[in-house]
């Protein structure tokens, strides 16, 4: 596995991952939105975010590839600082992408100086995933209550 940071030539691919992602782990209840166009919503959300950050000095974007095939992709902030967005395509999940891109966000801020608060959002509903973040020290901080899909923020402390 490779990780590289991401380029706009990879918006192809981190789409088709991002909708196979929301796909998989996004469950709705209590919404007038379809399932639908609520992973539409967050698939252009995730895009936004990816464009953004490539043209941006205060973030960073990083894939990872196997054999020039994108597995995830994350996208970190540095100022906040925050993990915006870690996507592993769930075809490959479990197979060390994610912790690969996790550590690549994490060293990216820790060489700009930020060693705690950084900050994330999951879904309420991705139990993997929270799991996942616990394994890398953050904690959950609170509910979201502003979004469509009912989110936690968690936290890294130092």
């Amino acid at each position: 596995m490779q990780i590289r940071k991401g380029t706009i030539n990879d918006l192809p691919e981190v789409r088709a991952i991002s909708e196979r992602a929301n796909e998989a782990c996004c469950v709705v209840d209590d919404t007038d939105e379809t399932p639908v166009s609520l992973d539409h919503c967050l698939t252009n959300t995730a895009i936004e975010a990816f464009v953004t950050g490539i043209d941006s000095e205060n973030q960073s974007v990083y894939v990872a590839t196997r054999d020039d095939v994108l597995l995830g992709y994350v996208v970190a902030i540095h100022d906040t600082p925050e993990i915006r967005w870690i996507v592993v395509d769930p075809s490959v999940q479990g197979n060390g992408t994610g912790k690969a891109l996790m550590i690549t966000a994490l060293d990216a801020l820790t060489d700009l100086g930020v060693r705690s608060n950084v900050r994330l959002t999951v879904p309420v509903t991705n139990e993997r995933a929270k799991a996942f973040y616990r394994k890398f020290g953050f904690m959950v901080t609170g509910p979201i209550n502003d979004r469509h899909v009912p989110m936690l923020e968690m936290q890294r402390a130092a």
